[in-house]
């Protein structure tokens, strides 16, 4: 369907030039006052001629491959580079013209990925996303110029204030005993809880060596939500572990995502090219898989746990429990199956941040119940322990009816 688009807009597009030529030759001879009628279809015929002409040569050399493109429906993986970004941008100039999700400028960094997606649809759906982050840009920009105009408002306002000698009182927390914090202030909390443990060597790593299993930009870029999302949720805990970055490439696109974010200097991680075998002794390390054979029974406070930084949706490809095998460590699995029930179409993989925050409650609370809790309820049909403690609840509260005592569990 969307191959005739493109072959009748270009249809379309060449015989509007060929009659736009035809109405400026027209009116060309009556501006002049052409008295002869011999002589206007003749120089008429003439233009005609050479307009066809140029028309013809002009489609023969430069898009004679596209004719064939869209006449024998050729393979897109068929043409050169310069011939897909061709392809593309009538592709989008039609899916625009029938009122479709498409960006007004492709991302130099899209273009790659753009340009090897063999399948109209896979493409169609990368044009939506990319619309979508373009909504989200212009939108960001247009909230930032309201903020610097209100900033700028509120500079004004307070060297008013201080011109005339009086106090700024533009803050709710004006002439009361507490302090006002800002974000920097929150940022230092942050760090701070943080350090303690990487004193202490209370350690937990990220494998980022999965880099090329990322075949689309969507799931690096998903990877870096991730771990933001990790250091959001930091302040939830006493004395979180520190985490490495391991295995991050300096040249690989996630670096290049993180560079272009600059998040890695306002996250108090340690990102690092090493190994985690050249930094942590061996027998420390314990590589989180779910395709593991080993359960999890309790945290470890004396060892090191690595988790995959990996988006596999599927969690078919048992990719980190091969890696622990490969590198010689061990490797355990969270014992979901015990206290949780998933649903039929959700899939048992979990975040980074989710690992994360199961881990650091296991570490605080000692308890699998409370830990899951960061499960979504969305993925959840039941939740084993929330069923047997309504048991034993309604247990103590029938042996409490029948002896008169008011026992509670």
């Amino acid at each position: 369907m969307l191959l005739s688009r493109i072959f009748t807009s270009i249809v379309f597009k060449y015989s509007n030039r060929f009659v736009l030529n035809n109405s400026r030759c027209l009116l060309s001879n009556l501006s002049l006052g052409v008295s002869s009628e011999k002589e206007f279809n003749q120089q008429n015929n003439a233009s005609n001629e050479s307009d066809s002409k140029s028309t013809k040569n002009l489609t023969d050399n430069n898009n004679e491959w596209l004719w064939a493109y869209l006449r024998e429906r050729r393979g897109f993986s068929d043409l050169t580079e310069e011939q897909r970004r061709r392809v593309i941008e009538i592709e989008m100039q039609t899916l625009r013209e029938s009122g479709e999700r498409v960006p007004d400028v492709i991302p130099d960094e899209r273009w790659t990925e753009l340009i090897n997606l063999p399948l109209i649809e896979s493409r169609k759906s990368l044009y939506g996303y990319l619309f979508l982050r373009e909504m989200y840009r212009k939108r960001r920009a247009a909230t930032v110029a309201e903020n610097n105009i209100r900033r700028a408002e509120a500079a004004k306002r307070r060297q008013e204030l201080l011109a005339e000698g009086k106090p700024p009182t533009n803050y709710p927390g004006y002439s009361s005993i507490f302090r006002h914090l800002g974000r920097q202030h929150e940022k230092r909390l942050r760090e701070q809880l943080l350090l303690a443990p990487a004193r202490l060597g209370e350690m937990l790593v990220i494998d980022c060596g999965f880099e090329r299993e990322h075949a689309r930009e969507y799931y690096l870029l998903n990877l870096v939500d991730q771990i933001q999302y990790l250091f959001a949720e930091i302040h939830r805990y006493h004395s979180p572990s520190f985490v490495y970055l391991c295995n991050l490439s300096k040249q690989g696109r996630l670096q290049s995502e993180f560079d272009r974010r600059s998040s890695l200097d306002t996250l108090c991680f340690e990102a690092t090219e090493s190994s985690y075998l050249d930094i942590f002794p061996h027998e420390k390390l314990i590589y989180l898989s779910p395709d593991s054979n080993v359960e999890m029974t309790s945290f470890d406070h004396d060892a090191v746990y690595i988790i995959g930084g990996i988006i596999d949706l599927s969690g078919k490809k048992p990719l980190t429990f091969g890696k622990a095998k490969r590198d010689n460590i061990r490797h355990q699995r969270f014992p979901i199956d015990r206290y949780v029930k998933f649903g039929g179409g959700s899939g048992k993989t979990l975040t980074i941040d989710q690992v994360y925050n199961i881990l650091m409650t296991l570490k605080h609370t000692g308890s699998w119940v409370e830990a899951f809790k960061f499960i979504p309820d969305r993925k959840v049909v039941e939740r084993y322990s929330e069923i047997l403690e309504d048991k034993k609840q309604l247990e103590y509260e029938k042996f409490g009816r029948w002896t008169g005592l008011n026992v509670k569990h």
